[in-house]
């Protein structure tokens, strides 16, 4: 059905076919114009570079034969498209679709099963398009099968409960309050504290949380749940006004078996601070424990399709890095999503192209950035004040477009929605040092590395601290923590990237060697020269002086 404002409707399943506002078939007669149209029509905000379209359907030219073929097919749609031309824009540097102007059939061939393939008997021969139109192609493919596979389980359940009363078990966090002997005042304490943990645990989707410290909600007692596992989080509060103590609790329920217990050790009710690193540390070492007392990955089974189970066997995959890590991460996140379509889900494939990026494990990088960027804005879209999602989006405008504000933006916005959230900080960090504000930025980036506990992304909060403090002129520090993201991800080459830099101009010329023959055995076309191009993912080396300072020539 179109849109009754829409002037121009693009069928882009099946043989690509232009519709004017009148009803009658505009379709250019040039493949390229078509996919041209095809491309901004679904492109984030129907919007992409002049430079961006040029290569994908001219790449193989030269750049002003490339210019002049891109100017000749925007002269092309607009004859095309008579009065409705004006659902095109295009300046010296962008190009667009105006969205109140047109409408696609993507919904509806999203829902239909005969709907044709996108863009079918489209042939431009350019290696950018045929990698691009792939990558569509699947991505609606997982659409579809996303969108079958809730209406399948829909009627699954619409089938089985009236019959048995069956529903999808889920884990369980229990917030609870035990008995205190301290100040009054510190109860609040301790219930902010949970807080933060309930909050963190909700957002990256580990459990579904049930307050009842002040309830008498039935889904408190044990014997009405039908979790796959519960567990209570409680916390005692000790003390006066001269020190508070306070110990937060992981217990298995119904058993009630401790599974995990800490102190904080507070100077005073008045001195306490919710920001401290200390509290904040705490704060994320019971979100990592629940997750791991909660999260077992079976195979087979309805407990193997817990989206949860299947998100988290995903970052563990993905920090473990490598090419079958990273595919078999992608492919773990995308069937949590088929699950249960969650923004957090979506996040975390945005955010696993930036490994790509960064190991440099891309045939195409548009296609990549179309690819993260996609998933980051869907993700934002359906989960707007989840802090993770805020963070990981940071980091995809940081790598994938080098878009700093954007990053600050999003960055802030994840630690105001939670401020114990260590990649939000780590992303305010790197982009305040790359705003000119490098000095407050690595403080960001160490406060991160310090609250990240035992989390599997900790050796990256190193590597993020690593730039920062490269950028602030703190290279002993730098060095350090490059170092120690090093020993704990041997592969991981950002860091090893900024050690053979580091080293080079610490004048230890072997260890900045070793490093280079390193990277070169998953990077065999690595060299100085490689660091000193502004388009090589080390952009923080040339915010610092030692990018001059590297020897002329491979040691």
């Amino acid at each position: 059905m179109r849109s009754s404002t829409a002037k121009v409707h693009l069928r882009l399943f099946g043989p690509p076919k232009i519709i004017n506002s009148n009803g009658e078939d505009c379709t250019p007669r040039g493949r390229k114009a078509c996919a041209l149209l095809a491309m901004l029509a679904l492109s984030p905000e129907n919007k992409r570079s002049r430079v961006w379209i040029q290569d994908k359907l001219w790449g193989s030219r030269g750049k002003e034969q490339g210019a002049a073929s891109l100017r000749q097919s925007l002269s092309e749609i607009r004859k095309a498209f008579g009065n409705d031309h004006g659902v095109l824009f295009a300046d010296s540097y962008v190009l667009a679709l105006d969205p109140t102007l047109f409408d696609t059939d993507f919904d509806l061939a999203t829902k239909a099963d005969d709907s044709g393939e996108l863009l079918e008997g489209i042939d431009i021969g350019e290696d950018g398009f045929e990698d691009w139109l792939r990558s569509q192609r699947q991505n609606f493919s997982d659409r579809r099968t996303t969108r079958q596979a809730r209406t399948d389980r829909r009627a699954d359940i619409a089938l089985e409960e009236p019959v048995r009363g069956r529903s999808i078990p889920r884990n369980r966090i229990v917030l609870v309050r035990n008995s205190k002997s301290g100040e009054s005042d510190a109860s609040l304490l301790a219930d902010s504290l949970i807080d933060s943990v309930a909050k963190t645990i909700q957002e990256l989707g580990v459990a579904e949380v049930i307050d009842c410290r002040d309830t008498m909600d039935p889904a408190c007692d044990d014997k009405d749940a039908a979790p796959r596992k519960t567990l209570s989080l409680h916390s005692d509060v000790f003390g006066g006004h001269t020190r508070q103590i306070v110990r937060l609790a992981l217990s298995q329920r119904p058993e009630h078996t401790l599974k995990w217990s800490s102190t904080l050790q507070l100077p005073g009710i008045q001195a306490l601070d919710l920001n401290d690193a200390d509290v904040m540390r705490c704060v994320n070492l019971v979100v990592n424990v629940a997750i791991d007392q909660f999260i077992t990955v079976r195979s087979g089974g309805p407990d193997a399709e817990v989206a949860s189970d299947l998100c988290y066997s995903g970052i563990l995959h993905l920090f473990r890095l490598g090419k079958i890590n990273f595919a078999t991460a992608d492919k773990l996140f995308a069937a949590a999503f088929n699950i249960e379509s969650r923004g957090i889900y979506l996040a975390w494939r945005a955010y696993l192209r930036t490994f790509l990026l960064a190991e440099r494990q891309f045939s195409c990088r548009q296609t990549l950035q179309a690819e993260a960027l996609d998933f980051m804005y869907r993700a934002l879209e359906l989960e707007p004040h989840n802090s993770y999602v805020a963070g990981l989006s940071a980091h995809v405008q940081t790598m994938m477009r080098r878009s700093y504000v954007a990053a600050y933006e999003l960055a802030e916005r994840s630690i105001q929605l939670n401020h114990a959230n260590p990649i939000g900080w780590a992303c305010l960090g790197i982009a305040k040092s790359y705003l000119g504000k490098p000095d407050e930025g690595f403080q960001h980036t160490l406060l991160a590395r310090t609250i990240a506990g035992t989390a599997p992304f900790r050796y990256q909060m190193d590597a993020l601290s690593c730039i920062a403090g490269t950028m602030a002129g703190e290279l002993d520090k730098a060095v350090h923590l490059a170092e120690a993201s090093h020993a704990l991800a041997p592969t991981f080459a950002p860091p090893l990237r900024y050690l053979s830099a580091l080293y080079a101009h610490e004048g230890k010329h072997d260890l900045s060697s070793e490093m280079v023959g390193r990277l070169q055995a998953s990077e065999p076309d690595f060299s100085y020269d490689k660091l000193r191009d502004k388009a090589y993912p080390a952009a923080g080396l040339h915010r610092s002086s030692i990018i001059d300072s590297l020897p002329a020539r491979q040691l």
